[in-house]
């Protein structure tokens, strides 16, 4: 999932602290009229209950006396950054999504003034210091009517013993409705940036804390905390560092990157060299041991996979591939020649593209429709953001489109990861309240804008520390999430484990189908492309190739749509199979071979995916993708002929049945020739219940009997 050079490693994280870019967003300035007797200071009334308070944080600003001029749409470190709950706490550390000012050693005064949307009686003013806190030394509330009380006074402002803190200032509930807050900070007294990171007021005593968004099913720490994290093993790990690893939909292999092996080939930059290892699940259920890939996916710059299709037979790869042998920014998929042998990698063409940073990750989802990026453009909302582009008619990609603010923020997102679901993501970030620098995250899509999502969710302690956490990568299942971490590593460098999900971090379920494609005359495994659409509107839904060698394909179909399933090979009349997934259900690994008939005088095959209302001659909208195929066909082989031949159950009178078979194939011709297929090439034949293909009186057998078949007439 990383691109442009080497893979994205923590250390290299930056703030972009010396972004020249400006955005001031507000106005400062407030004059305040009044000063009245200040209320009681922090201490008074302490908690006297467990139970969370209520909290109300702030939700505009009202004055600011500095800013940190930062980078991005929302303003990195702006006094925009204080709106809303906390998003560092309870971690603590620098955080973009802070207020911090423009100096971080001013010898004035610098203030914040917000207001809040529901006026208040408070006993509560709750500061998120998520950085070098200790430098507030006034508080001041106000009332609806701009009046003004100190509610805190610090004489002795300076460092404290804590990174950061949530600091409660308590006072007697006050008769007075408070509409807003301004805080005096005394900056020069704690060395370094003072950052802010919320503001809230509360009528409870009980000191609010920071909370972590965890699922509502799991919201016992204890709980999330309770999955075993395995260690892949020594046929995945070994003394060197295993990183990105990318797991196949079936779960079956597994690709990654491990730096400096001896067997890898040596790069122009000493220090480092990344190569593509891959290891396949043993029927034990154990690893085994892992092989690097050859070239052309491996050569003298880093090497990695971004991802793999469900078919096993496309991958992405970081960086745009070169003939010397060598590779430079961008991304590039190849195709799988054989066993072990790769096409040279073709680069991925993205309208408008470019990216502002140094680094940048990229995955492409199951269907082979939709690519995701983490890339800084003119319109992110901070450091880096999440992207999302479509594959257009011409192998292209449409310009990279915001994720929008539910899922960016001023800080950075990374390492995205579209699950089988086609809606359930997981991407890491340092923009929300987490455990440690950044954490890993899910969030489910709304809609088809891909600009609404659901509020992302922490994925809890098992998956995430105090350190940096990113790049998780699941299966079709999506009952384990596969990482990295250098905790229990077998030596003393990174290691790829896995640990189960909890459910409610799990993505939907969906249908693997797999199977082989044949050539029908002769049963041998043949290439094909597979392409597959929603019903009864015939959109694309996503496509896959046969294994070259196998004949096997491998795709994943959400719940909740029909499918229409195509088979594609040259010389060959192209299979349709249906498979009604409308009802949701469980994970299922489903087998469905296809078979292709050569196109060739007196071959038939059946429209399976043609349907009519039951009993008649009326074509249901289903229908209609398979009937525009045979249209391009015919128009594709401008001398091929065809006869249409209808077929009924051998239920009912038998000259109901002729004549339902003779107005189904007339109106499928009708529909034919009334898309440009000239009348004389398409004869019809209604053979009702006189050639079934089970005398069983069962409802599956009359299913099967119920059918149009065309035959080649001419080729």
């Amino acid at each position: 999932m990383f691109t442009v050079n080497g893979p994205y490693c923590p250390i290299q994280l930056s703030m972009n602290m010396l972004r020249l870019f400006f955005i001031n967003l507000l106005l400062s300035g407030i004059a305040m009229a009044q000063t009245l007797p200040r209320a009681k200071e922090a201490g008074a009334d302490q908690p006297t209950s467990d139970q969370a308070p209520e909290v109300q944080w702030a939700s505009k600003v009202i004055g600011v006396s500095s800013q940190y001029p930062g980078f991005g749409v929302l303003g990195q470190y702006s006094a925009f950054q204080v709106l809303g709950k906390p998003n560092k706490l309870p971690a603590t550390g620098s955080s973009a999504c802070a207020w911090s000012p423009l100096k971080e050693d001013s010898r004035y005064e610098e203030y914040i003034t917000v207001g809040y949307t529901q006026p208040l009686a408070i006993r509560q003013v709750a500061i998120g210091e998520s950085f070098n806190p200790g430098s507030i030394s006034r508080v001041y509330v106000y009332d609806e009517a701009g009046n003004e009380y100190q509610i805190y006074h610090n004489l002795n402002t300076g460092p404290v013993t804590e990174m950061g803190r949530m600091l409660h200032v308590l006072t007697e509930l006050t008769a007075y409705k408070v509409v807003s807050v301004k805080l005096i900070l005394s900056t020069f007294d704690v060395p370094g940036w003072n950052h802010i990171d919320a503001i809230g007021i509360s009528a409870s005593a009980t000191p609010v804390r920071a909370t972590i968004n965890l699922p509502e099913a799991n919201s016992d720490i204890g709980q999330l905390a309770k999955a075993e994290i395995e260690n892949l093993g020594p046929g995945v790990n070994s003394q060197y560092e295993e990183i990105v690893p990318v797991i196949s939909p079936d779960g079956q292999t597994l690709y990654f990157d491990r730096k400096n092996h001896p067997e890898n080939i040596k790069s122009d930059e000493e220090t480092h060299n990344d190569d593509i290892w891959v290891s396949q699940l043993g029927p034990d259920g154990k690893w085994g041991q892992a092989k690097r890939l050859k070239e052309p996916l491996n050569n003298k710059s880093h090497n990695f996979v971004c991802t793999v299709t469900p078919d096993g037979n496309t991958i992405l790869l970081a960086n745009k591939y070169v003939p010397e042998g060598k590779s430079v920014g961008g991304i590039s998929i190849s195709q799988r020649l054989g066993d072990n042998e790769w096409s040279f990698p073709e680069e991925v063409k993205i309208l408008n593209y470019h990216n502002l940073n140094k680094y940048s990750e990229f995955f492409l989802a199951n269907n082979q429709q939709v690519l995701l990026f983490a890339i800084e453009r003119n319109d992110t909302y901070g450091s880096r953001d999440l992207y999302v582009s479509f594959k257009q008619g011409d192998g292209t990609w449409s310009e990279p489109k915001n994720f929008g603010p539910t899922i960016n923020t001023a800080s950075t997102e990374m390492t995205p990861f579209l699950a089988a679901d086609n809606r359930t993501l997981y991407f890491a970030s340092s923009g929300f309240s987490g455990y440690g620098e950044t954490d890993m995250f899910v969030s489910r899509r709304l809609d088809d804008t891909w600009t609404k999502w659901s509020e992302p969710v922490n994925l809890g302690p098992t998956f995430n520390s105090r350190d940096w956490d990113a790049s998780y990568t699941l299966d079709a299942k999506g009952e384990y999430a596969y990482f990295v971490s250098y905790n229990n590593a077998m030596g003393r460098s990174a290691d790829i484990f896995r640990a189960a999900l909890p459910n409610a971090l799990r993505p939907e379920a969906v249908v693997l189908l797999t199977g082989k494609v044949y050539n029908a005359k002769t049963g041998e495994p043949i290439t094909a492309q597979i392409f597959y659409e929603t019903l009864p509107k015939g959109k694309s839904a996503g496509n896959a190739s046969t294994n070259p060698v196998t004949g096997e394909y491998k795709i994943v179909l959400p719940y909740q749509s029909a499918y229409g399933i195509l088979a594609k090979a040259p010389g060959f009349l192209s299979v349709n199979e249906h498979i009604d997934l409308n009802e949701k259900g469980t994970y299922q690994e489903v087998k469905k071979d296809l078979y292709l008939a050569p196109i060739e005088v007196g071959q038939s095959i059946r429209l399976n995916n043609v349907f009519f209302e039951q009993g008649t001659a009326n074509l249901q909208d289903e229908s209609f993708p398979e009937l525009n195929r045979i249209v391009e066909l015919m128009k594709e082989n401008a001398q091929m002929k065809i006869e249409l031949e209808g077929h009924t159950d051998i239920e009912g009178p038998p000259s109901l049945n002729m004549k339902l078979a003779e107005d189904r194939v007339r109106i499928i011709k009708k529909y034919l020739t009334g898309q440009g297929i000239a009348s004389g090439r398409v004869a019809t034949t209604a053979f009702g219940p006189k050639n079934p293909i089970s005398r069983k009186r069962d409802e599956a057998s009359k299913r099967l009997n119920r059918r149009v078949e065309f035959k080649v007439l001419k080729f």
